[in-house]
């Protein structure tokens, strides 16, 4: 498990990318959710995002690796999760009404009153539950487009022998 999350050498398959990329949508999630209990879980999960924003390169960059590809394509990868990130931003805005860039403003802001005030707000539970859908559904579908637009190599390549299916 380690090796999958934690190195950037060698190859995944496609089936092992998605694995990860899973860890890292409920490791979002259950410290997303866990704000709801204290705003020290939130700034426990901003240093927990930093660490799955590292799987995801190390992801990235082996599944790239897969498709007999530079690892420097995990930048595309990172790109085209914005992308996503960006549009399942909107459509749960439009859905729930709620700004989620406005939310995210005010998190990264560092403003100790902002954070009390929505720490105290009787509409955190309104906030957190869509910003965990989005922190869900964002890296599973970048990662089924990753995988659609990387086909694997069938054989040994440059990176290392097949994966292990």
């Amino acid at each position: 498990m380690g090796n999958l999350l934690f190195s950037p050498s060698g190859r995944i398959g496609p089936s092992a990318y998605m694995k990860g990329i899973i860890i890292i949508a409920v490791i979002g999630a259950v410290f997303s959710l866990l704000t709801l209990v204290s705003a020290v879980f939130g700034a426990i999960g901003s240093a927990v995002g930093l660490l799955t924003f590292y799987i995801f390169i190390a992801l990235g960059i082996k599944r790239s690796h897969d498709a007999g590809k530079s690892g420097w394509m995990v930048l595309t990868h990172i790109l085209l999760s914005w992308g996503v990130l960006a549009v399942v931003m909107y459509i749960l805005g439009m859905v729930t009404g709620i700004s989620l860039s406005d939310i995210f403003s005010a998190a990264l802001s560092g403003d100790q009153e902002a954070m009390n005030a929505f720490e105290a707000s009787t509409q955190t539970v309104g906030y957190v539950i869509p910003a965990t859908i989005l922190g869900m559904i964002s890296p599973i579908v970048t990662g089924f487009l990753v995988n659609m637009f990387n086909k694997q190599d069938t054989g040994d390549n440059q990176f290392g022998p097949v994966p292990a299916a």
